[in-house]
């Protein structure tokens, strides 16, 4: 993963609403000095990023949302990389109409290690969030846990909501 990739994925999860506050804007412009970028590029970086946000939600509001549903009622998160996540070995939720998965490649890369609980048999679903990325914790009846870490807080928000509206189905 390239360098200006990663602080473009940094550059949407500060962003609020399409815009970039300025203390974030401080932020960015010393982890884009960190990267090697002088302030001509990060300013660049950052419309460009905020462009193609936008692009993307309009094309969610439309109905074309590519990155977390792949197809009606399964969508998938993955732990953010800027928030502290693994790169090589993400924490992936998928929720679809039945069932909650986590996926996570195990620590060799060889295999990937898998928990499925039924929407049914899940208890309560916990966020706890930090300044460095919301854990989720999932909880069943006779299934055990999932505990999701260092996802965004909007996508942790996104399980839950989505979880929810599944069980009072």
């Amino acid at each position: 993963m390239s360098k200006e990739s990663i602080f473009n994925e940094l550059i949407t999860e500060m962003a609020k609403d399409g815009e970039v506050s300025s203390s974030a804007y401080e932020i960015l412009l010393e982890k884009g000095k960190d990267l090697g970028f002088d302030k001509n590029t990060v300013d660049l970086l950052i419309k460009l990023e905020l462009a193609e946000s936008s692009e993307r939600s309009f094309d969610d509001e439309k109905g074309n949302d590519v990155t977390e549903q792949i197809e009606d009622g399964e969508h998938i998160f993955k732990s953010a990389i800027t928030r502290g996540g693994s790169v090589l070995t993400p924490d992936v939720i998928i929720v679809n109409d039945n069932a909650v998965t986590y996926k996570k490649r195990n620590k060799y890369l060889i295999n990937v290690d898998s928990i499925s609980i039924l929407i049914s048999k899940i208890s309560s679903v916990e966020l706890d969030s930090s300044l460095w990325g919301t854990d989720i914790i999932i909880k069943s009846v006779g299934a055990g846990e999932i505990i999701g870490k260092k996802f965004t807080k909007s996508d942790a928000k996104e399980i839950k909501r989505l979880i929810q509206e599944r069980q009072n189905k």
